[in-house]
């Protein structure tokens, strides 16, 4: 009696569990990235990032002023084997870094400028990534919010980062484990367009019912205005 029961109370729970992560798949889309670029090194042998600098590749001219030249700039990694691997954006790397080549990539810039706010080209990573692993709710970056328009919240699996872009083009990246000062507005947003995934996996789910939680945790920032029920 006591087995059935056990495997009674396992079987409900296990169908719970289920039931739960069915709804919380409402809230995900899964888009395969045709053209991600595939890392040969991940398949053999994986060697750590140990430097970051930038270069500039070249020039060109300005969009609205082709008399003018503008620099090509692109950061640049460098693993123990000497393998390069040059990016613009941090959006490039979020799908073939993992966490180790991104905590690296961030303890290398913050090195450089512990004592300094970087000028220029170098500012868009090292910005990103101050946002990323150090929010700061008192930032007046954050405090922008009522302006954000979010257009897509995509997850790039191989970091563990979600990403969010804003109409005007605004990209934020986050830690999946990390909570940050997103207000109800926002988090609703994300939720009603859903999370874009390569795959439907257990960190898919996971950050929707993070999100979710923050969503019931957060009180209303319009009481006279109804919310969509989630």
């Amino acid at each position: 009696m006591k087995s059935r029961k056990r495997r009674f109370i396992q079987n409900t729970s296990e169908d719970d569990s289920e039931k739960e992560n069915d709804e919380l798949r409402l809230y995900l889309t899964i888009a395969p990235d045709e053209e991600k670029e595939v890392d040969y090194e991940i398949l053999d042998r994986k060697y750590p990032i140990k430097e970051w600098k930038t270069e500039c590749l070249g020039t060109k001219p300005q969009v609205d002023k082709a008399e003018h030249l503008e620099e090509i700039n692109q950061n640049v990694v460098i693993r123990s084997n000497g393998q390069k691997r040059y990016f613009s954006t941090l959006m490039r790397v979020l799908s073939i870094f993992d966490r180790d080549d991104l905590n690296a990539v961030y303890q290398l810039v913050m090195d450089r400028y512990q004592d300094e706010i970087p000028e220029g080209f170098d500012r868009v990573l090292w910005g990103d990534l101050m946002v990323m692993f150090n929010p700061d709710d008192e930032d007046k970056f954050w405090n922008s919010q009522q302006d954000w328009n979010i257009v897509s919240w995509k997850l790039h699996g191989s970091s563990g980062v979600h990403t969010l872009m804003t109409e005007a083009g605004l990209v934020i990246h986050m830690l999946v484990e990390k909570k940050y000062p997103l207000r109800k507005k926002v988090l609703l947003q994300m939720l009603k367009l859903k999370l874009e995934s390569e795959e439907d996996s257990t960190m898919a789910l996971e950050l929707i019912r993070f999100v979710k939680k923050q969503v019931a945790e957060l009180e209303p920032e319009d009481p006279n205005r109804d919310e969509e029920d989630l």
